[in-house]
């Protein structure tokens, strides 16, 4: 059975039901998913999962990791564990919420200020530090406000030290012109 019309349909029916008749190219269990799902189609699984804060320039792994990241944060929003999960989605993992009382000295009240750490790539331009604003507005509580915003960039790699250490005794022997050269020690590391 190639379509559902019954077998009086018209002509005309028929002409239109084989016009609009195609194959979806997509399975939609597929599209469902964050993981499996087209890169074309990921803006429109995101406004299905309710994203709050959604960047056409954020990376296609970024983009999955918030979908993903959105049904975890909408059951914790308004807590630092969904601020600190949409920060991690868009690759900030090294979240450090200081509020009002744990500052020195102490805040305004219902303040708070973020320290996220980057490793090695640091945040690429100015959209980086909005998206990252975005995002905690978008997941803080109502009744706190966002103070500031401090990036702590480190870097790892290889360091290479040496020392040497060089202890000599000279001795002159007045009878010929030698120099003698006692216990001389060379350490390298």
């Amino acid at each position: 059975m190639a379509d559902l019309l019954p077998p009086n349909a018209s002509d005309q029916e028929r002409a239109l039901s084989n016009a609009v008749d195609r194959a979806v190219p997509v399975v939609v269990r597929e599209v469902w998913s964050p993981d499996t799902c087209p890169a074309a189609l990921l803006p429109w699984l995101a406004w299905a999962f309710s994203v709050d804060t959604w960047d056409p320039g954020m990376t296609e792994a970024q983009k999955r990791a918030v979908i993903k990241a959105s049904v975890a944060v909408h059951q914790r929003k308004g807590t630092i564990g969904a601020l600190q999960s949409s920060l991690d989605a868009l690759g900030y993992d090294d979240i450090d919420v200081t509020e009002w009382f744990q500052m020195e000295p102490q805040g305004d009240p219902y303040t708070f200020a973020l320290l996220v750490g980057v490793e090695q790539t640091g945040i690429e331009d100015q959209s980086g530090y909005d998206r990252i604003i975005a995002t905690t507005m978008a997941a803080k509580n109502l009744r706190s406000h966002l103070v500031g915003v401090d990036v702590l960039a480190t870097s790892s790699g290889s360091f290479y030290i040496g020392g040497v250490s060089n202890d000599a005794e000279t001795t002159e022997i007045d009878c010929e012109p030698v120099t003698i050269v006692l216990n001389e020690m060379v350490l390298m590391g």
